[in-house]
């Protein structure tokens, strides 16, 4: 089980780097619509709080030195700049965090449009779990990310403003304070780099436990039919420990940051008003004045604590955005690069010498065959061999790493992705199924709205429409996630009814009947047989009947081409895969 943690967080390296600059961090940004509005106020609102605060610092030490005797109308100047000062303080707080929530908003649009678009072979080493916890943890970082500049911004103001008020009291006094400053950069560097690396192993805990959960909740049917749930509740108890141990540590150093912050309170106490009573002593300062020193140096030392837990929050939020960066940096596709494929074009597609492979594994070698318009081609082929390789290579989920695939006389490759799928329909194994209504799960992909005569036409020429008469609320029926409440014979249907619904010219069936029993197969095979008139079909099947009534078949051996030709054509060939399973009893299902 740790081995898989140790995977998992492996895995996750791939969008993780230590660290990224500014200016790599600021690029997660290119194309956001930033709040400037929103930003502005923020800073607006910091110099203003600063100021106010300034002058109700002034109004202590004055306060001190009129021993009581303080006119009505300063009384009311302090209380109303106290008063702006929350406001302007609230201000700020509103501002930024109201920004930061809307660059969260953008920067989650576009990583799930990122998603979207990404190439198929990212997905490879990860099937998209570690993905999810950038648009739904990492993200969140953004808007730290910012707040922690604009925090930072609006403290560089205030300290500046302080300076400035100290030096006007007087010049030495201030220079003793300025001592300060090194002490709290040295401790800050110090707590800011423990923050950093104890933040990253947080985050990447975090990633691989939402990567296994997405992952463990998807297959729970698999987990309680094979029994599992004791070794799934242990590996999870397994990746908790590890993000626990991850929380715990990041915790201690959360808690560092206190002990810096005691003893940077103690040197404000201690600093001015030893210093102060030293001055006080030779008559080059009041004893309002050591008050008023006091309160600013007060408002300095915050100004510091606070440096040092935003630059902590800074380097803890560059290792999540790292990851952002990495992944936006990700090759996608571009849909609607190249040219349009005319409407009604209905071409052989050929594949030529393609070479293809996965990131552990070689799958197609040299592989040619012709796939003719107009006809059915029965894909046939032992588990392994191939066959659904050859429908993301169609579909072009997947490019061919040497080799080209014809379109005609053309390269496929010259044809926009958005064009090119336009024209082909798939029906995968498996028949997936989104949240939603059965209504929107048969008209998914189709751009213009299907009246409820066309719905109820396909609905009863794929049989969808045997159960959906029975449901309460018909075709309005509630989808769960993943087609959950549906059977798998149900679920095929509602696919091959999208697929009737579809104005495709190529038709990809990866095994469309598998799930069905004998009488529903043949109802719905009659249903497409009409559908497949005029259009060119690739069926991926195992049955006899099936490959009986193609017009071409495709052997595939192990990635390579066996022999293609008709039926009667490959079955004067004694050794192949497909006489192999013709000489076999029809009772006897063919081997998977």
């Amino acid at each position: 089980m740790k081995k898989n943690i140790k995977r998992a967080a492996a895995e996750d390296k791939r969008y993780t780097a230590d660290k990224v600059s500014l200016r790599e961090c600021l690029g997660i940004f290119k194309n956001i619509r930033l709040p400037w509005g929103l930003m502005t106020a923020g800073v607006i609102f910091a110099l203003l709080a600063a100021y106010a605060t300034l002058q109700v610092s002034s109004f202590s030490g004055s306060a001190v030195d009129a021993s009581g005797d303080i006119p009505v109308r300063e009384m009311v100047v302090y209380v109303i700049t106290s008063l702006l000062v929350v406001a302007y303080t609230t201000g700020r707080h509103v501002s930024v965090n109201w920004a930061g929530e809307k660059i969260n908003y953008a920067l989650r649009q576009k990583l799930w449009h990122k998603i979207i678009v990404t190439k198929q072979s990212s997905y490879d080493l990860d099937g998209g779990e570690s993905m999810v916890s950038r648009v739904t943890t990492d993200c969140d970082y953004a808007s730290r990310f910012y707040g922690t500049i604009a925090n930072i911004a609006g403290l560089v103001i205030s300290t500046t403003m302080y300076l400035v008020g100290m030096y006007q009291l007087n010049v030495r006094m201030a220079n003793y304070v300025l001592l300060f400053i090194p002490v709290s950069i040295l401790l800050g560097a110090g707590y800011t780099v423990l923050r950093f690396l104890v933040g990253r192993r947080t985050q990447a805990k975090l990633a691989a436990a939402t990567a296994y959960l997405v992952e463990r909740t998807k297959d729970l049917p698999l987990i309680k039919t094979c029994n599992a749930q004791k070794r799934e509740i242990e590996e999870g108890r397994e990746y908790f420990k590890a993000q626990y141990d991850a929380q715990l540590r990041l915790g201690f150093v959360t808690a560092i940051a206190t002990v810096i912050d005691s003893l940077l309170q103690m040197l404000s106490i201690a600093v001015p008003f030893l210093v102060g009573a030293w001055f006080v002593s030779e008559g080059l300062l009041t004893i309002g004045a050591v008050v008023t020193f006091n309160t600013l140096f007060g408002n300095v030392k915050t100004v510091f604590n606070n440096l040092i837990v935003y630059a902590g929050d800074f380097k803890e939020a560059n290792g999540a955005l790292a990851r952002i960066t990495r992944f936006l940096e990700v090759e996608e596709e571009c849909p609607d690069d190249g040219q349009e494929i005319q409407a009604a074009a209905q071409e052989d597609i050929s594949f030529q010498q393609v070479d293809f492979g996965y990131t552990d594994r070689r799958v197609m070698k040299q592989f040619s065959c012709r796939i003719p318009r107009n006809k059915v081609t029965a894909v046939i082929g032992t588990n392994g061999s191939g066959k659904s390789t050859l429908f993301k290579l169609m579909t072009r989920l997947y490019e061919p790493q040497s080799g080209t695939i014809l379109f005609g006389e053309n390269d496929c490759s010259v044809y926009s992705l958005h064009s090119w799928r336009r024209k082909l329909c798939l029906i995968a194994q498996g028949s997936p199924m989104m949240a939603g209504t059965i209504r929107e799960n048969i008209c998914y992909g189709r751009a213009d709205q299907v009246s409820d005569e066309e719905l109820l036409e396909v609905a009863k020429l794929s049989h969808v429409y045997d159960f959906v008469k029975d449901l309460p609320d018909g075709f309005d029926t509630v989808v769960a996630a993943g087609g959950g409440n549906f059977s798998g014979g149900q679920k095929q249907c509602i696919a091959i009814a999208r697929a009737m619904l579809s104005k495709s010219d190529y038709l990809l069936l990866d095994e469309a009947t598998s799930n069905l029993d004998v009488k529903r197969e043949k109802d719905v095979m009659e249903a497409m047989d009409r559908l497949m008139k005029d259009r060119t079909t690739v069926i991926i099947a195992h049955s006899l009947s099936t490959i009986k009534n193609a017009d071409h078949v495709i052997v595939i051996n192990k990635g390579e081409l066996e022999m293609e030709g008709s039926p009667a054509q490959i079955l004067e060939q004694t050794d192949n895969y497909l006489s192999k399973m013709m000489m076999r009893r029809p009772e006897v299902s063919p081997a998977n």
